[in-house]
């Protein structure tokens, strides 16, 4: 009679891959390899063994989220209408009087804040070019410097300083502000547009 009887392969317990001598408490969910209670490690309600679980916990690793990819659409104009205020100042604003020299724009009149807006827009305008981190606050701020130049410059051409008339310079400016304001307004819908579709305040196209 033999000494021992071997139990059927089915009715055998299974045997850890690492570590033969101990009983399987499972499965490896990646690779499908028998694991002790040593070799397996708990993740996200599965079991997994030594050799998947640095691959399973990089799968698992959290990804960036894109930048959002900010168009320059619209700089450009927003820049020129700018420059086109702050040159025009340098030409007379009103004819006839003292506001009908050279520079007499920056004097205290309507035409001092359509100037004055067209130089804080132009800069703004020129920072948020080389820095586009925030795109849509600079639309704003510069579409509303554009508006403010618009109006101003209206104001100051069908309000002229005392025994004066209003020249062509202030149209120029209205001119200007109007190219600015469109350029502001096409760099919003821009940004919208890209927020909207996904592509992610860091860099430009």
């Amino acid at each position: 009679m033999p000494d021992s009887i071997e139990a059927p392969a089915a009715a055998r317990p299974r045997r850890c891959a690492n570590h033969p001598g101990i009983a399987s408490a499972g499965a490896c969910a990646r690779c499908g390899r028998s694991l002790c209670a040593v070799c397996a490690t708990p993740v996200r309600g599965t079991l997994i063994g030594p050799e998947c679980l640095s691959a399973v916990l990089d799968e698992g690793a959290p990804t960036a989220p894109p930048s959002l990819v900010v168009p320059s659409r619209g700089d450009a104009l927003t820049i020129l209408g700018f420059a086109i205020v702050v040159l025009v100042s340098v030409l007379p604003w009103s004819r006839f009087g003292d506001s009908s020299r050279f520079f007499a724009a920056w004097t205290l009149h309507w035409s001092l804040i359509a100037v004055g807006a067209g130089l804080a827009g132009l800069g703004a305008s020129l920072y948020a070019w080389r820095h586009p981190d925030r795109p849509l606050a600079a639309a704003v701020v510069t579409g509303t410097l554009g508006g403010i130049a618009f109006v101003t410059a209206q104001l100051h051409y069908q309000h002229p300083p005392p025994l004066s008339i209003g020249s062509p310079a202030p149209l120029i400016a209205v001119l200007g502000a109007s190219i600015a304001v469109i350029g502001a307004v096409m760099k919003a819908f821009a940004v919208v547009r890209a927020g909207r579709i996904g592509v992610g305040p860091a860099s430009r196209r």
